[in-house]
């Protein structure tokens, strides 16, 4: 029944993608949130929210919002109560269903805080023709993460997901080329651990997006190890010769190695420059990461997550990418 479920809802959306507007023009977009577990509802309704606001930030406008969280995660359900009352004190309307939210709005974030609900809370928004930013983890799986692309590829709606950390000013300036080529990147962000997730989708994920700023796709393999005082170390061969390691750290940083000498990278400067790339997003439709790049970090912290239950052997991203594509192909129920 479930699989019938997601062929048939994809197969909807297939139907009603001509109807998908190319650009939402100038014009206020009334954007709205699904999931209220995490402070980043808060931060972005405040951004776009802004009296103040500029550019696309001040055409986007956070109108309502739909709290439902994960039922099993207690670090996700439990900050539902707090982040509703802090929108609803801000002037939000907080609505019953997805469905009743599609009425509301333009465009969708969302910030549902643990991925194994995405994609089915993704589907109907993909069929309504609303542009959506999907908030990390992209999905609490590489299979999943595949069948949402997909998706959103056979609606013409565009989606996108991304870390902060891809957005912050060291690791734009490395990635514009303010060292020449980098041949090397070491990056690292604290890794707390989801058991429900593979190990770095929960946290990790932001050194990781560190790492693709800077390096771009091409990476062909990874080995995980743990340093002297139990951090995680993910080391990355991309195809050109060049590498990147992830490493587990308190805090946010690393260093890049490039043609014109090194430059610190990968420290966290707050939430503007994706809320910018959202807002531009939204009103352009061009997202700012390809799917492609996406998939790759995933299927690098996949990997990464193999590499560990093989003690620590090389493994290819290809390989994780055909084992999660044949899943989904054999069992692409929710």
């Amino acid at each position: 029944m479930k699989i019938r479920f997601r062929n048939f809802a994809i197969a909807v959306i297939a139907a009603f993608s001509c109807i998908v507007p190319s650009g939402l023009g100038a014009e206020e977009i009334r954007v709205g949130i699904i999931g209220l577990d995490t402070s980043h509802v808060i931060a972005f309704t405040k951004a776009m929210n802004d009296p103040k606001a500029e550019g696309d930030l001040a055409i986007c406008k956070v109108v309502a919002a739909y709290p439902k969280g994960s039922p099993s995660i207690e670090s996700s359900f439990s900050r539902v109560p707090k982040y509703t009352k802090e929108l609803v004190a801000m002037g939000i309307e907080i609505v019953p269903s997805i469905a009743a939210l599609l009425e509301k709005v333009d465009a969708v974030l969302l910030e549902t805080n643990d991925g194994h609900p995405h994609l089915e809370q993704l589907l109907p928004v993909l069929a309504a023709g609303k542009r959506v930013f999907i908030d990390k983890p992209v999905a609490a799986s590489l299979s999943d993460a595949i069948t949402i692309f997909d998706a959103s590829k056979k609606s013409g709606v565009p989606v996108f997901s991304s870390s902060a950390l891809r957005f912050a000013e060291q690791n734009q300036a490395v990635r514009d080329g303010s060292i020449g080529k980098v041949s090397h990147v070491e990056a690292g962000s604290p890794a707390t651990i989801e058991p429900t997730h593979p190990d770095l989708f929960w946290y990790g994920i932001h050194g990781v997006e560190s790492l693709f700023t800077i390096l771009g796709p091409g990476c062909e393999s990874v080995k995980r190890s743990l340093s002297a005082d139990g951090k995680v170390r993910v080391e990355g061969k991309w195809s050109d010769g060049r590498t990147g390691v992830f490493e587990e750290r308190k805090g946010y940083g690393g260093l890049a190695r490039g043609a014109k000498g090194e430059a610190e990278i990968g420290t966290y400067d707050g939430y503007d420059g994706l809320i910018t790339a959202i807002a531009k997003f939204f009103r352009s439709g061009e997202v700012p990461v390809s799917p492609e790049e996406t998939l790759e970090v995933y299927a690098f912290m996949e990997a990464a997550d193999e590499s560990k239950r093989q003690s620590g052997a090389e493994i290819t991203l290809a390989s994780v990418m055909q084992k999660a594509a044949a899943k989904t192909k054999a069992d692409p129920a929710p």
